[in-house]
């Protein structure tokens, strides 16, 4: 499935997803998002591709994160390599966005560079319960995740897990660097 055809599916599934759990007719979504009711109704069945403002008229409409729209399910521990991920176009710009990751959490974040190198692994205690790790490989190559379920990240690729249970860093190449952002319910 290429990257248009993922978008409308994903799209199609969550509109109507949240727009039922909002308890919103098409017609009353349609009108506060500012877009057409047949538009909205092409969106949901997914006979449409929709541009990064109709989307962004939808999410506001929702009072969800624009990410909310485009982001599809996730497992335990999500990983997203390099050159994947949903691409959103703009009608009115030569713009195009790829979503790594989103959080429907309210809270804290905290973002930080890690610099590791090969030897033992850093093996973490859980965090608080809630918390959501991202990491996004830039140099090297590193193993992370849950203890029982880490995987090997190479140069752009991200991983998704839960904090909040026992977890580990571990670099495989010398000179490896990461981001990592942790985001606290």
């Amino acid at each position: 499935m290429d990257d248009a055809t993922a978008l409308v599916t994903t799209v199609a599934r969550n509109v109507r997803e949240l727009r039922e759990r909002a308890g919103l007719s098409l017609g009353q979504l349609a009108a506060t998002a500012g877009v057409g009711k047949s538009t909205l109704s092409q969106l949901e069945s997914g006979n449409a591709n929709p541009s990064v403002e109709t989307l962004w008229s939808i999410a506001r409409s929702l009072g969800v994160p624009f990410g909310r729209l485009i982001e599809t399910p996730v497992p335990d521990v999500r990983v997203v390599r390099a050159g994947e991920g949903v691409q959103v176009g703009s009608d009115s710009a030569p713009y195009r966005a790829r979503l790594l990751a989103t959080s429907a959490r309210r809270g804290s974040t905290e973002l930080y560079l890690l610099e590791i190198e090969p030897g033992a692994a850093r093996h973490a205690e859980p965090h608080i319960a809630g918390v959501v790790e991202h990491v996004l490989v830039l140099d090297g190559t590193l193993r992370a995740g849950p203890e029982a379920a880490s995987v090997t990240l190479e140069p752009g690729d991200l991983a998704s897990f839960g904090g909040d249970a026992p977890h580990r860093y571990e670099a495989v190449a010398p000179g490896t660097r990461a981001l990592l952002w942790m985001d606290y319910a």
